[in-house]
């Protein structure tokens, strides 16, 4: 969550700032992670037992139209994440297949070295 908190502030201070296209990308981003925060709100307000009038009141629109907006699934991950997974992917699945390599060679036993004495060594 430390990570999309920094990442939301930084967002915001491109939106703010005085680089045209920093704000103008920042702008474009926000809502689509206010949306998502705003499905994570509801989510969690539901599980915590708020009804969907509390709800509405709560977002400024009615109950119906509250529970209309935000269905019962939970809400996927933030776009922000979902952008930084695409680019991780690689690299951890580099790290996991390197894992997979270490632990395979921990796991084998080591073959004993033929002995001198050893009447199959030739």
């Amino acid at each position: 969550m430390a990570e999309l908190r920094e990442s939301l502030i930084s967002m915001i201070d491109d939106a703010l700032g005085a680089d045209p296209r920093a704000a103008l990308i920042a702008a474009k981003r926000l809502p689509g992670e206010v949306d998502w925060l705003t499905r994570r709100a509801v989510a969690r307000a539901r599980a915590e037992g708020f009804d969907w009038g509390r709800i509405g009141r709560l977002l400024g629109m009615s109950r119906q139209g509250a529970r209309q907006k935000f269905p019962l699934s939970p809400p996927l991950a933030s776009p922000h994440t979902l952008r930084m997974r695409r680019y991780r992917r690689p690299f951890e699945e580099g790290e996991r297949a390197v894992e997979r390599f270490k632990s395979s060679k921990r796991d084998a036993q080591p073959q004993p070295l033929p002995q001198p004495d050893d009447p199959y060594f030739s």
